[in-house]
């Protein structure tokens, strides 16, 4: 039995909304990140379930509407929401962990490299990459956190 929030993290969809339906339905979320590379699929989520929050931001192939990062305090826990290109993750993750770090957040979640990714960067940070809701490379996937009186735990799926 999960208690706290559930929070579905989905990134990288460009298009594909199947994979992200099917998680819904399956995790039945309390709260939805989406992290950028097709931010109209956020919207089309949105519109599908329209009684779960999301909470989305853009990734380098968005242009228009939507924020490019956004802070979210949920169960406790402070995330950081960012595509991540901005932070050249591709290339490394020092970026991000001197963004989250500055920001003073529990949880830097990010997308961008099609490659899911949950590790602990240090005593309080964590880094989270849902991998690709998109399959990109033949891969498809998400990720699911729980959150709860400060504390999250996370499981890529």
């Amino acid at each position: 039995m999960v208690t706290g929030l559930k929070i579905l993290v989905c990134s990288d969809s460009h298009g594909h909304l199947g994979c992200m339906v099917e998680a819904v339905e399956k995790e039945q979320p309390g709260h939805i990140f989406f992290l950028g590379d097709h931010y109209r699929d956020a919207l089309a989520l949105a519109d599908i379930y329209p009684d779960i929050p999301i909470t989305a931001v853009r990734g380098n192939c968005d242009w228009g509407e939507g924020p490019d990062e956004e802070e979210v305090l949920l169960g406790g826990v402070r995330f950081l929401l960012t595509h991540g290109h901005r932070y050249g993750c591709k290339t490394g993750l020092g970026a991000l962990i001197s963004e989250g770090r500055r920001r003073d957040v529990d949880m830097v979640c990010f997308g961008h490299t099609h490659q899911g990714l949950h590790i602990q960067a240090d005593e309080k940070l964590w880094l989270f990459n849902p991998g690709t809701a998109g399959g990109i490379h033949n891969r498809e996937g998400y990720g699911v956190l729980i959150a709860e009186r400060g504390k999250v735990t996370g499981q890529l799926l």
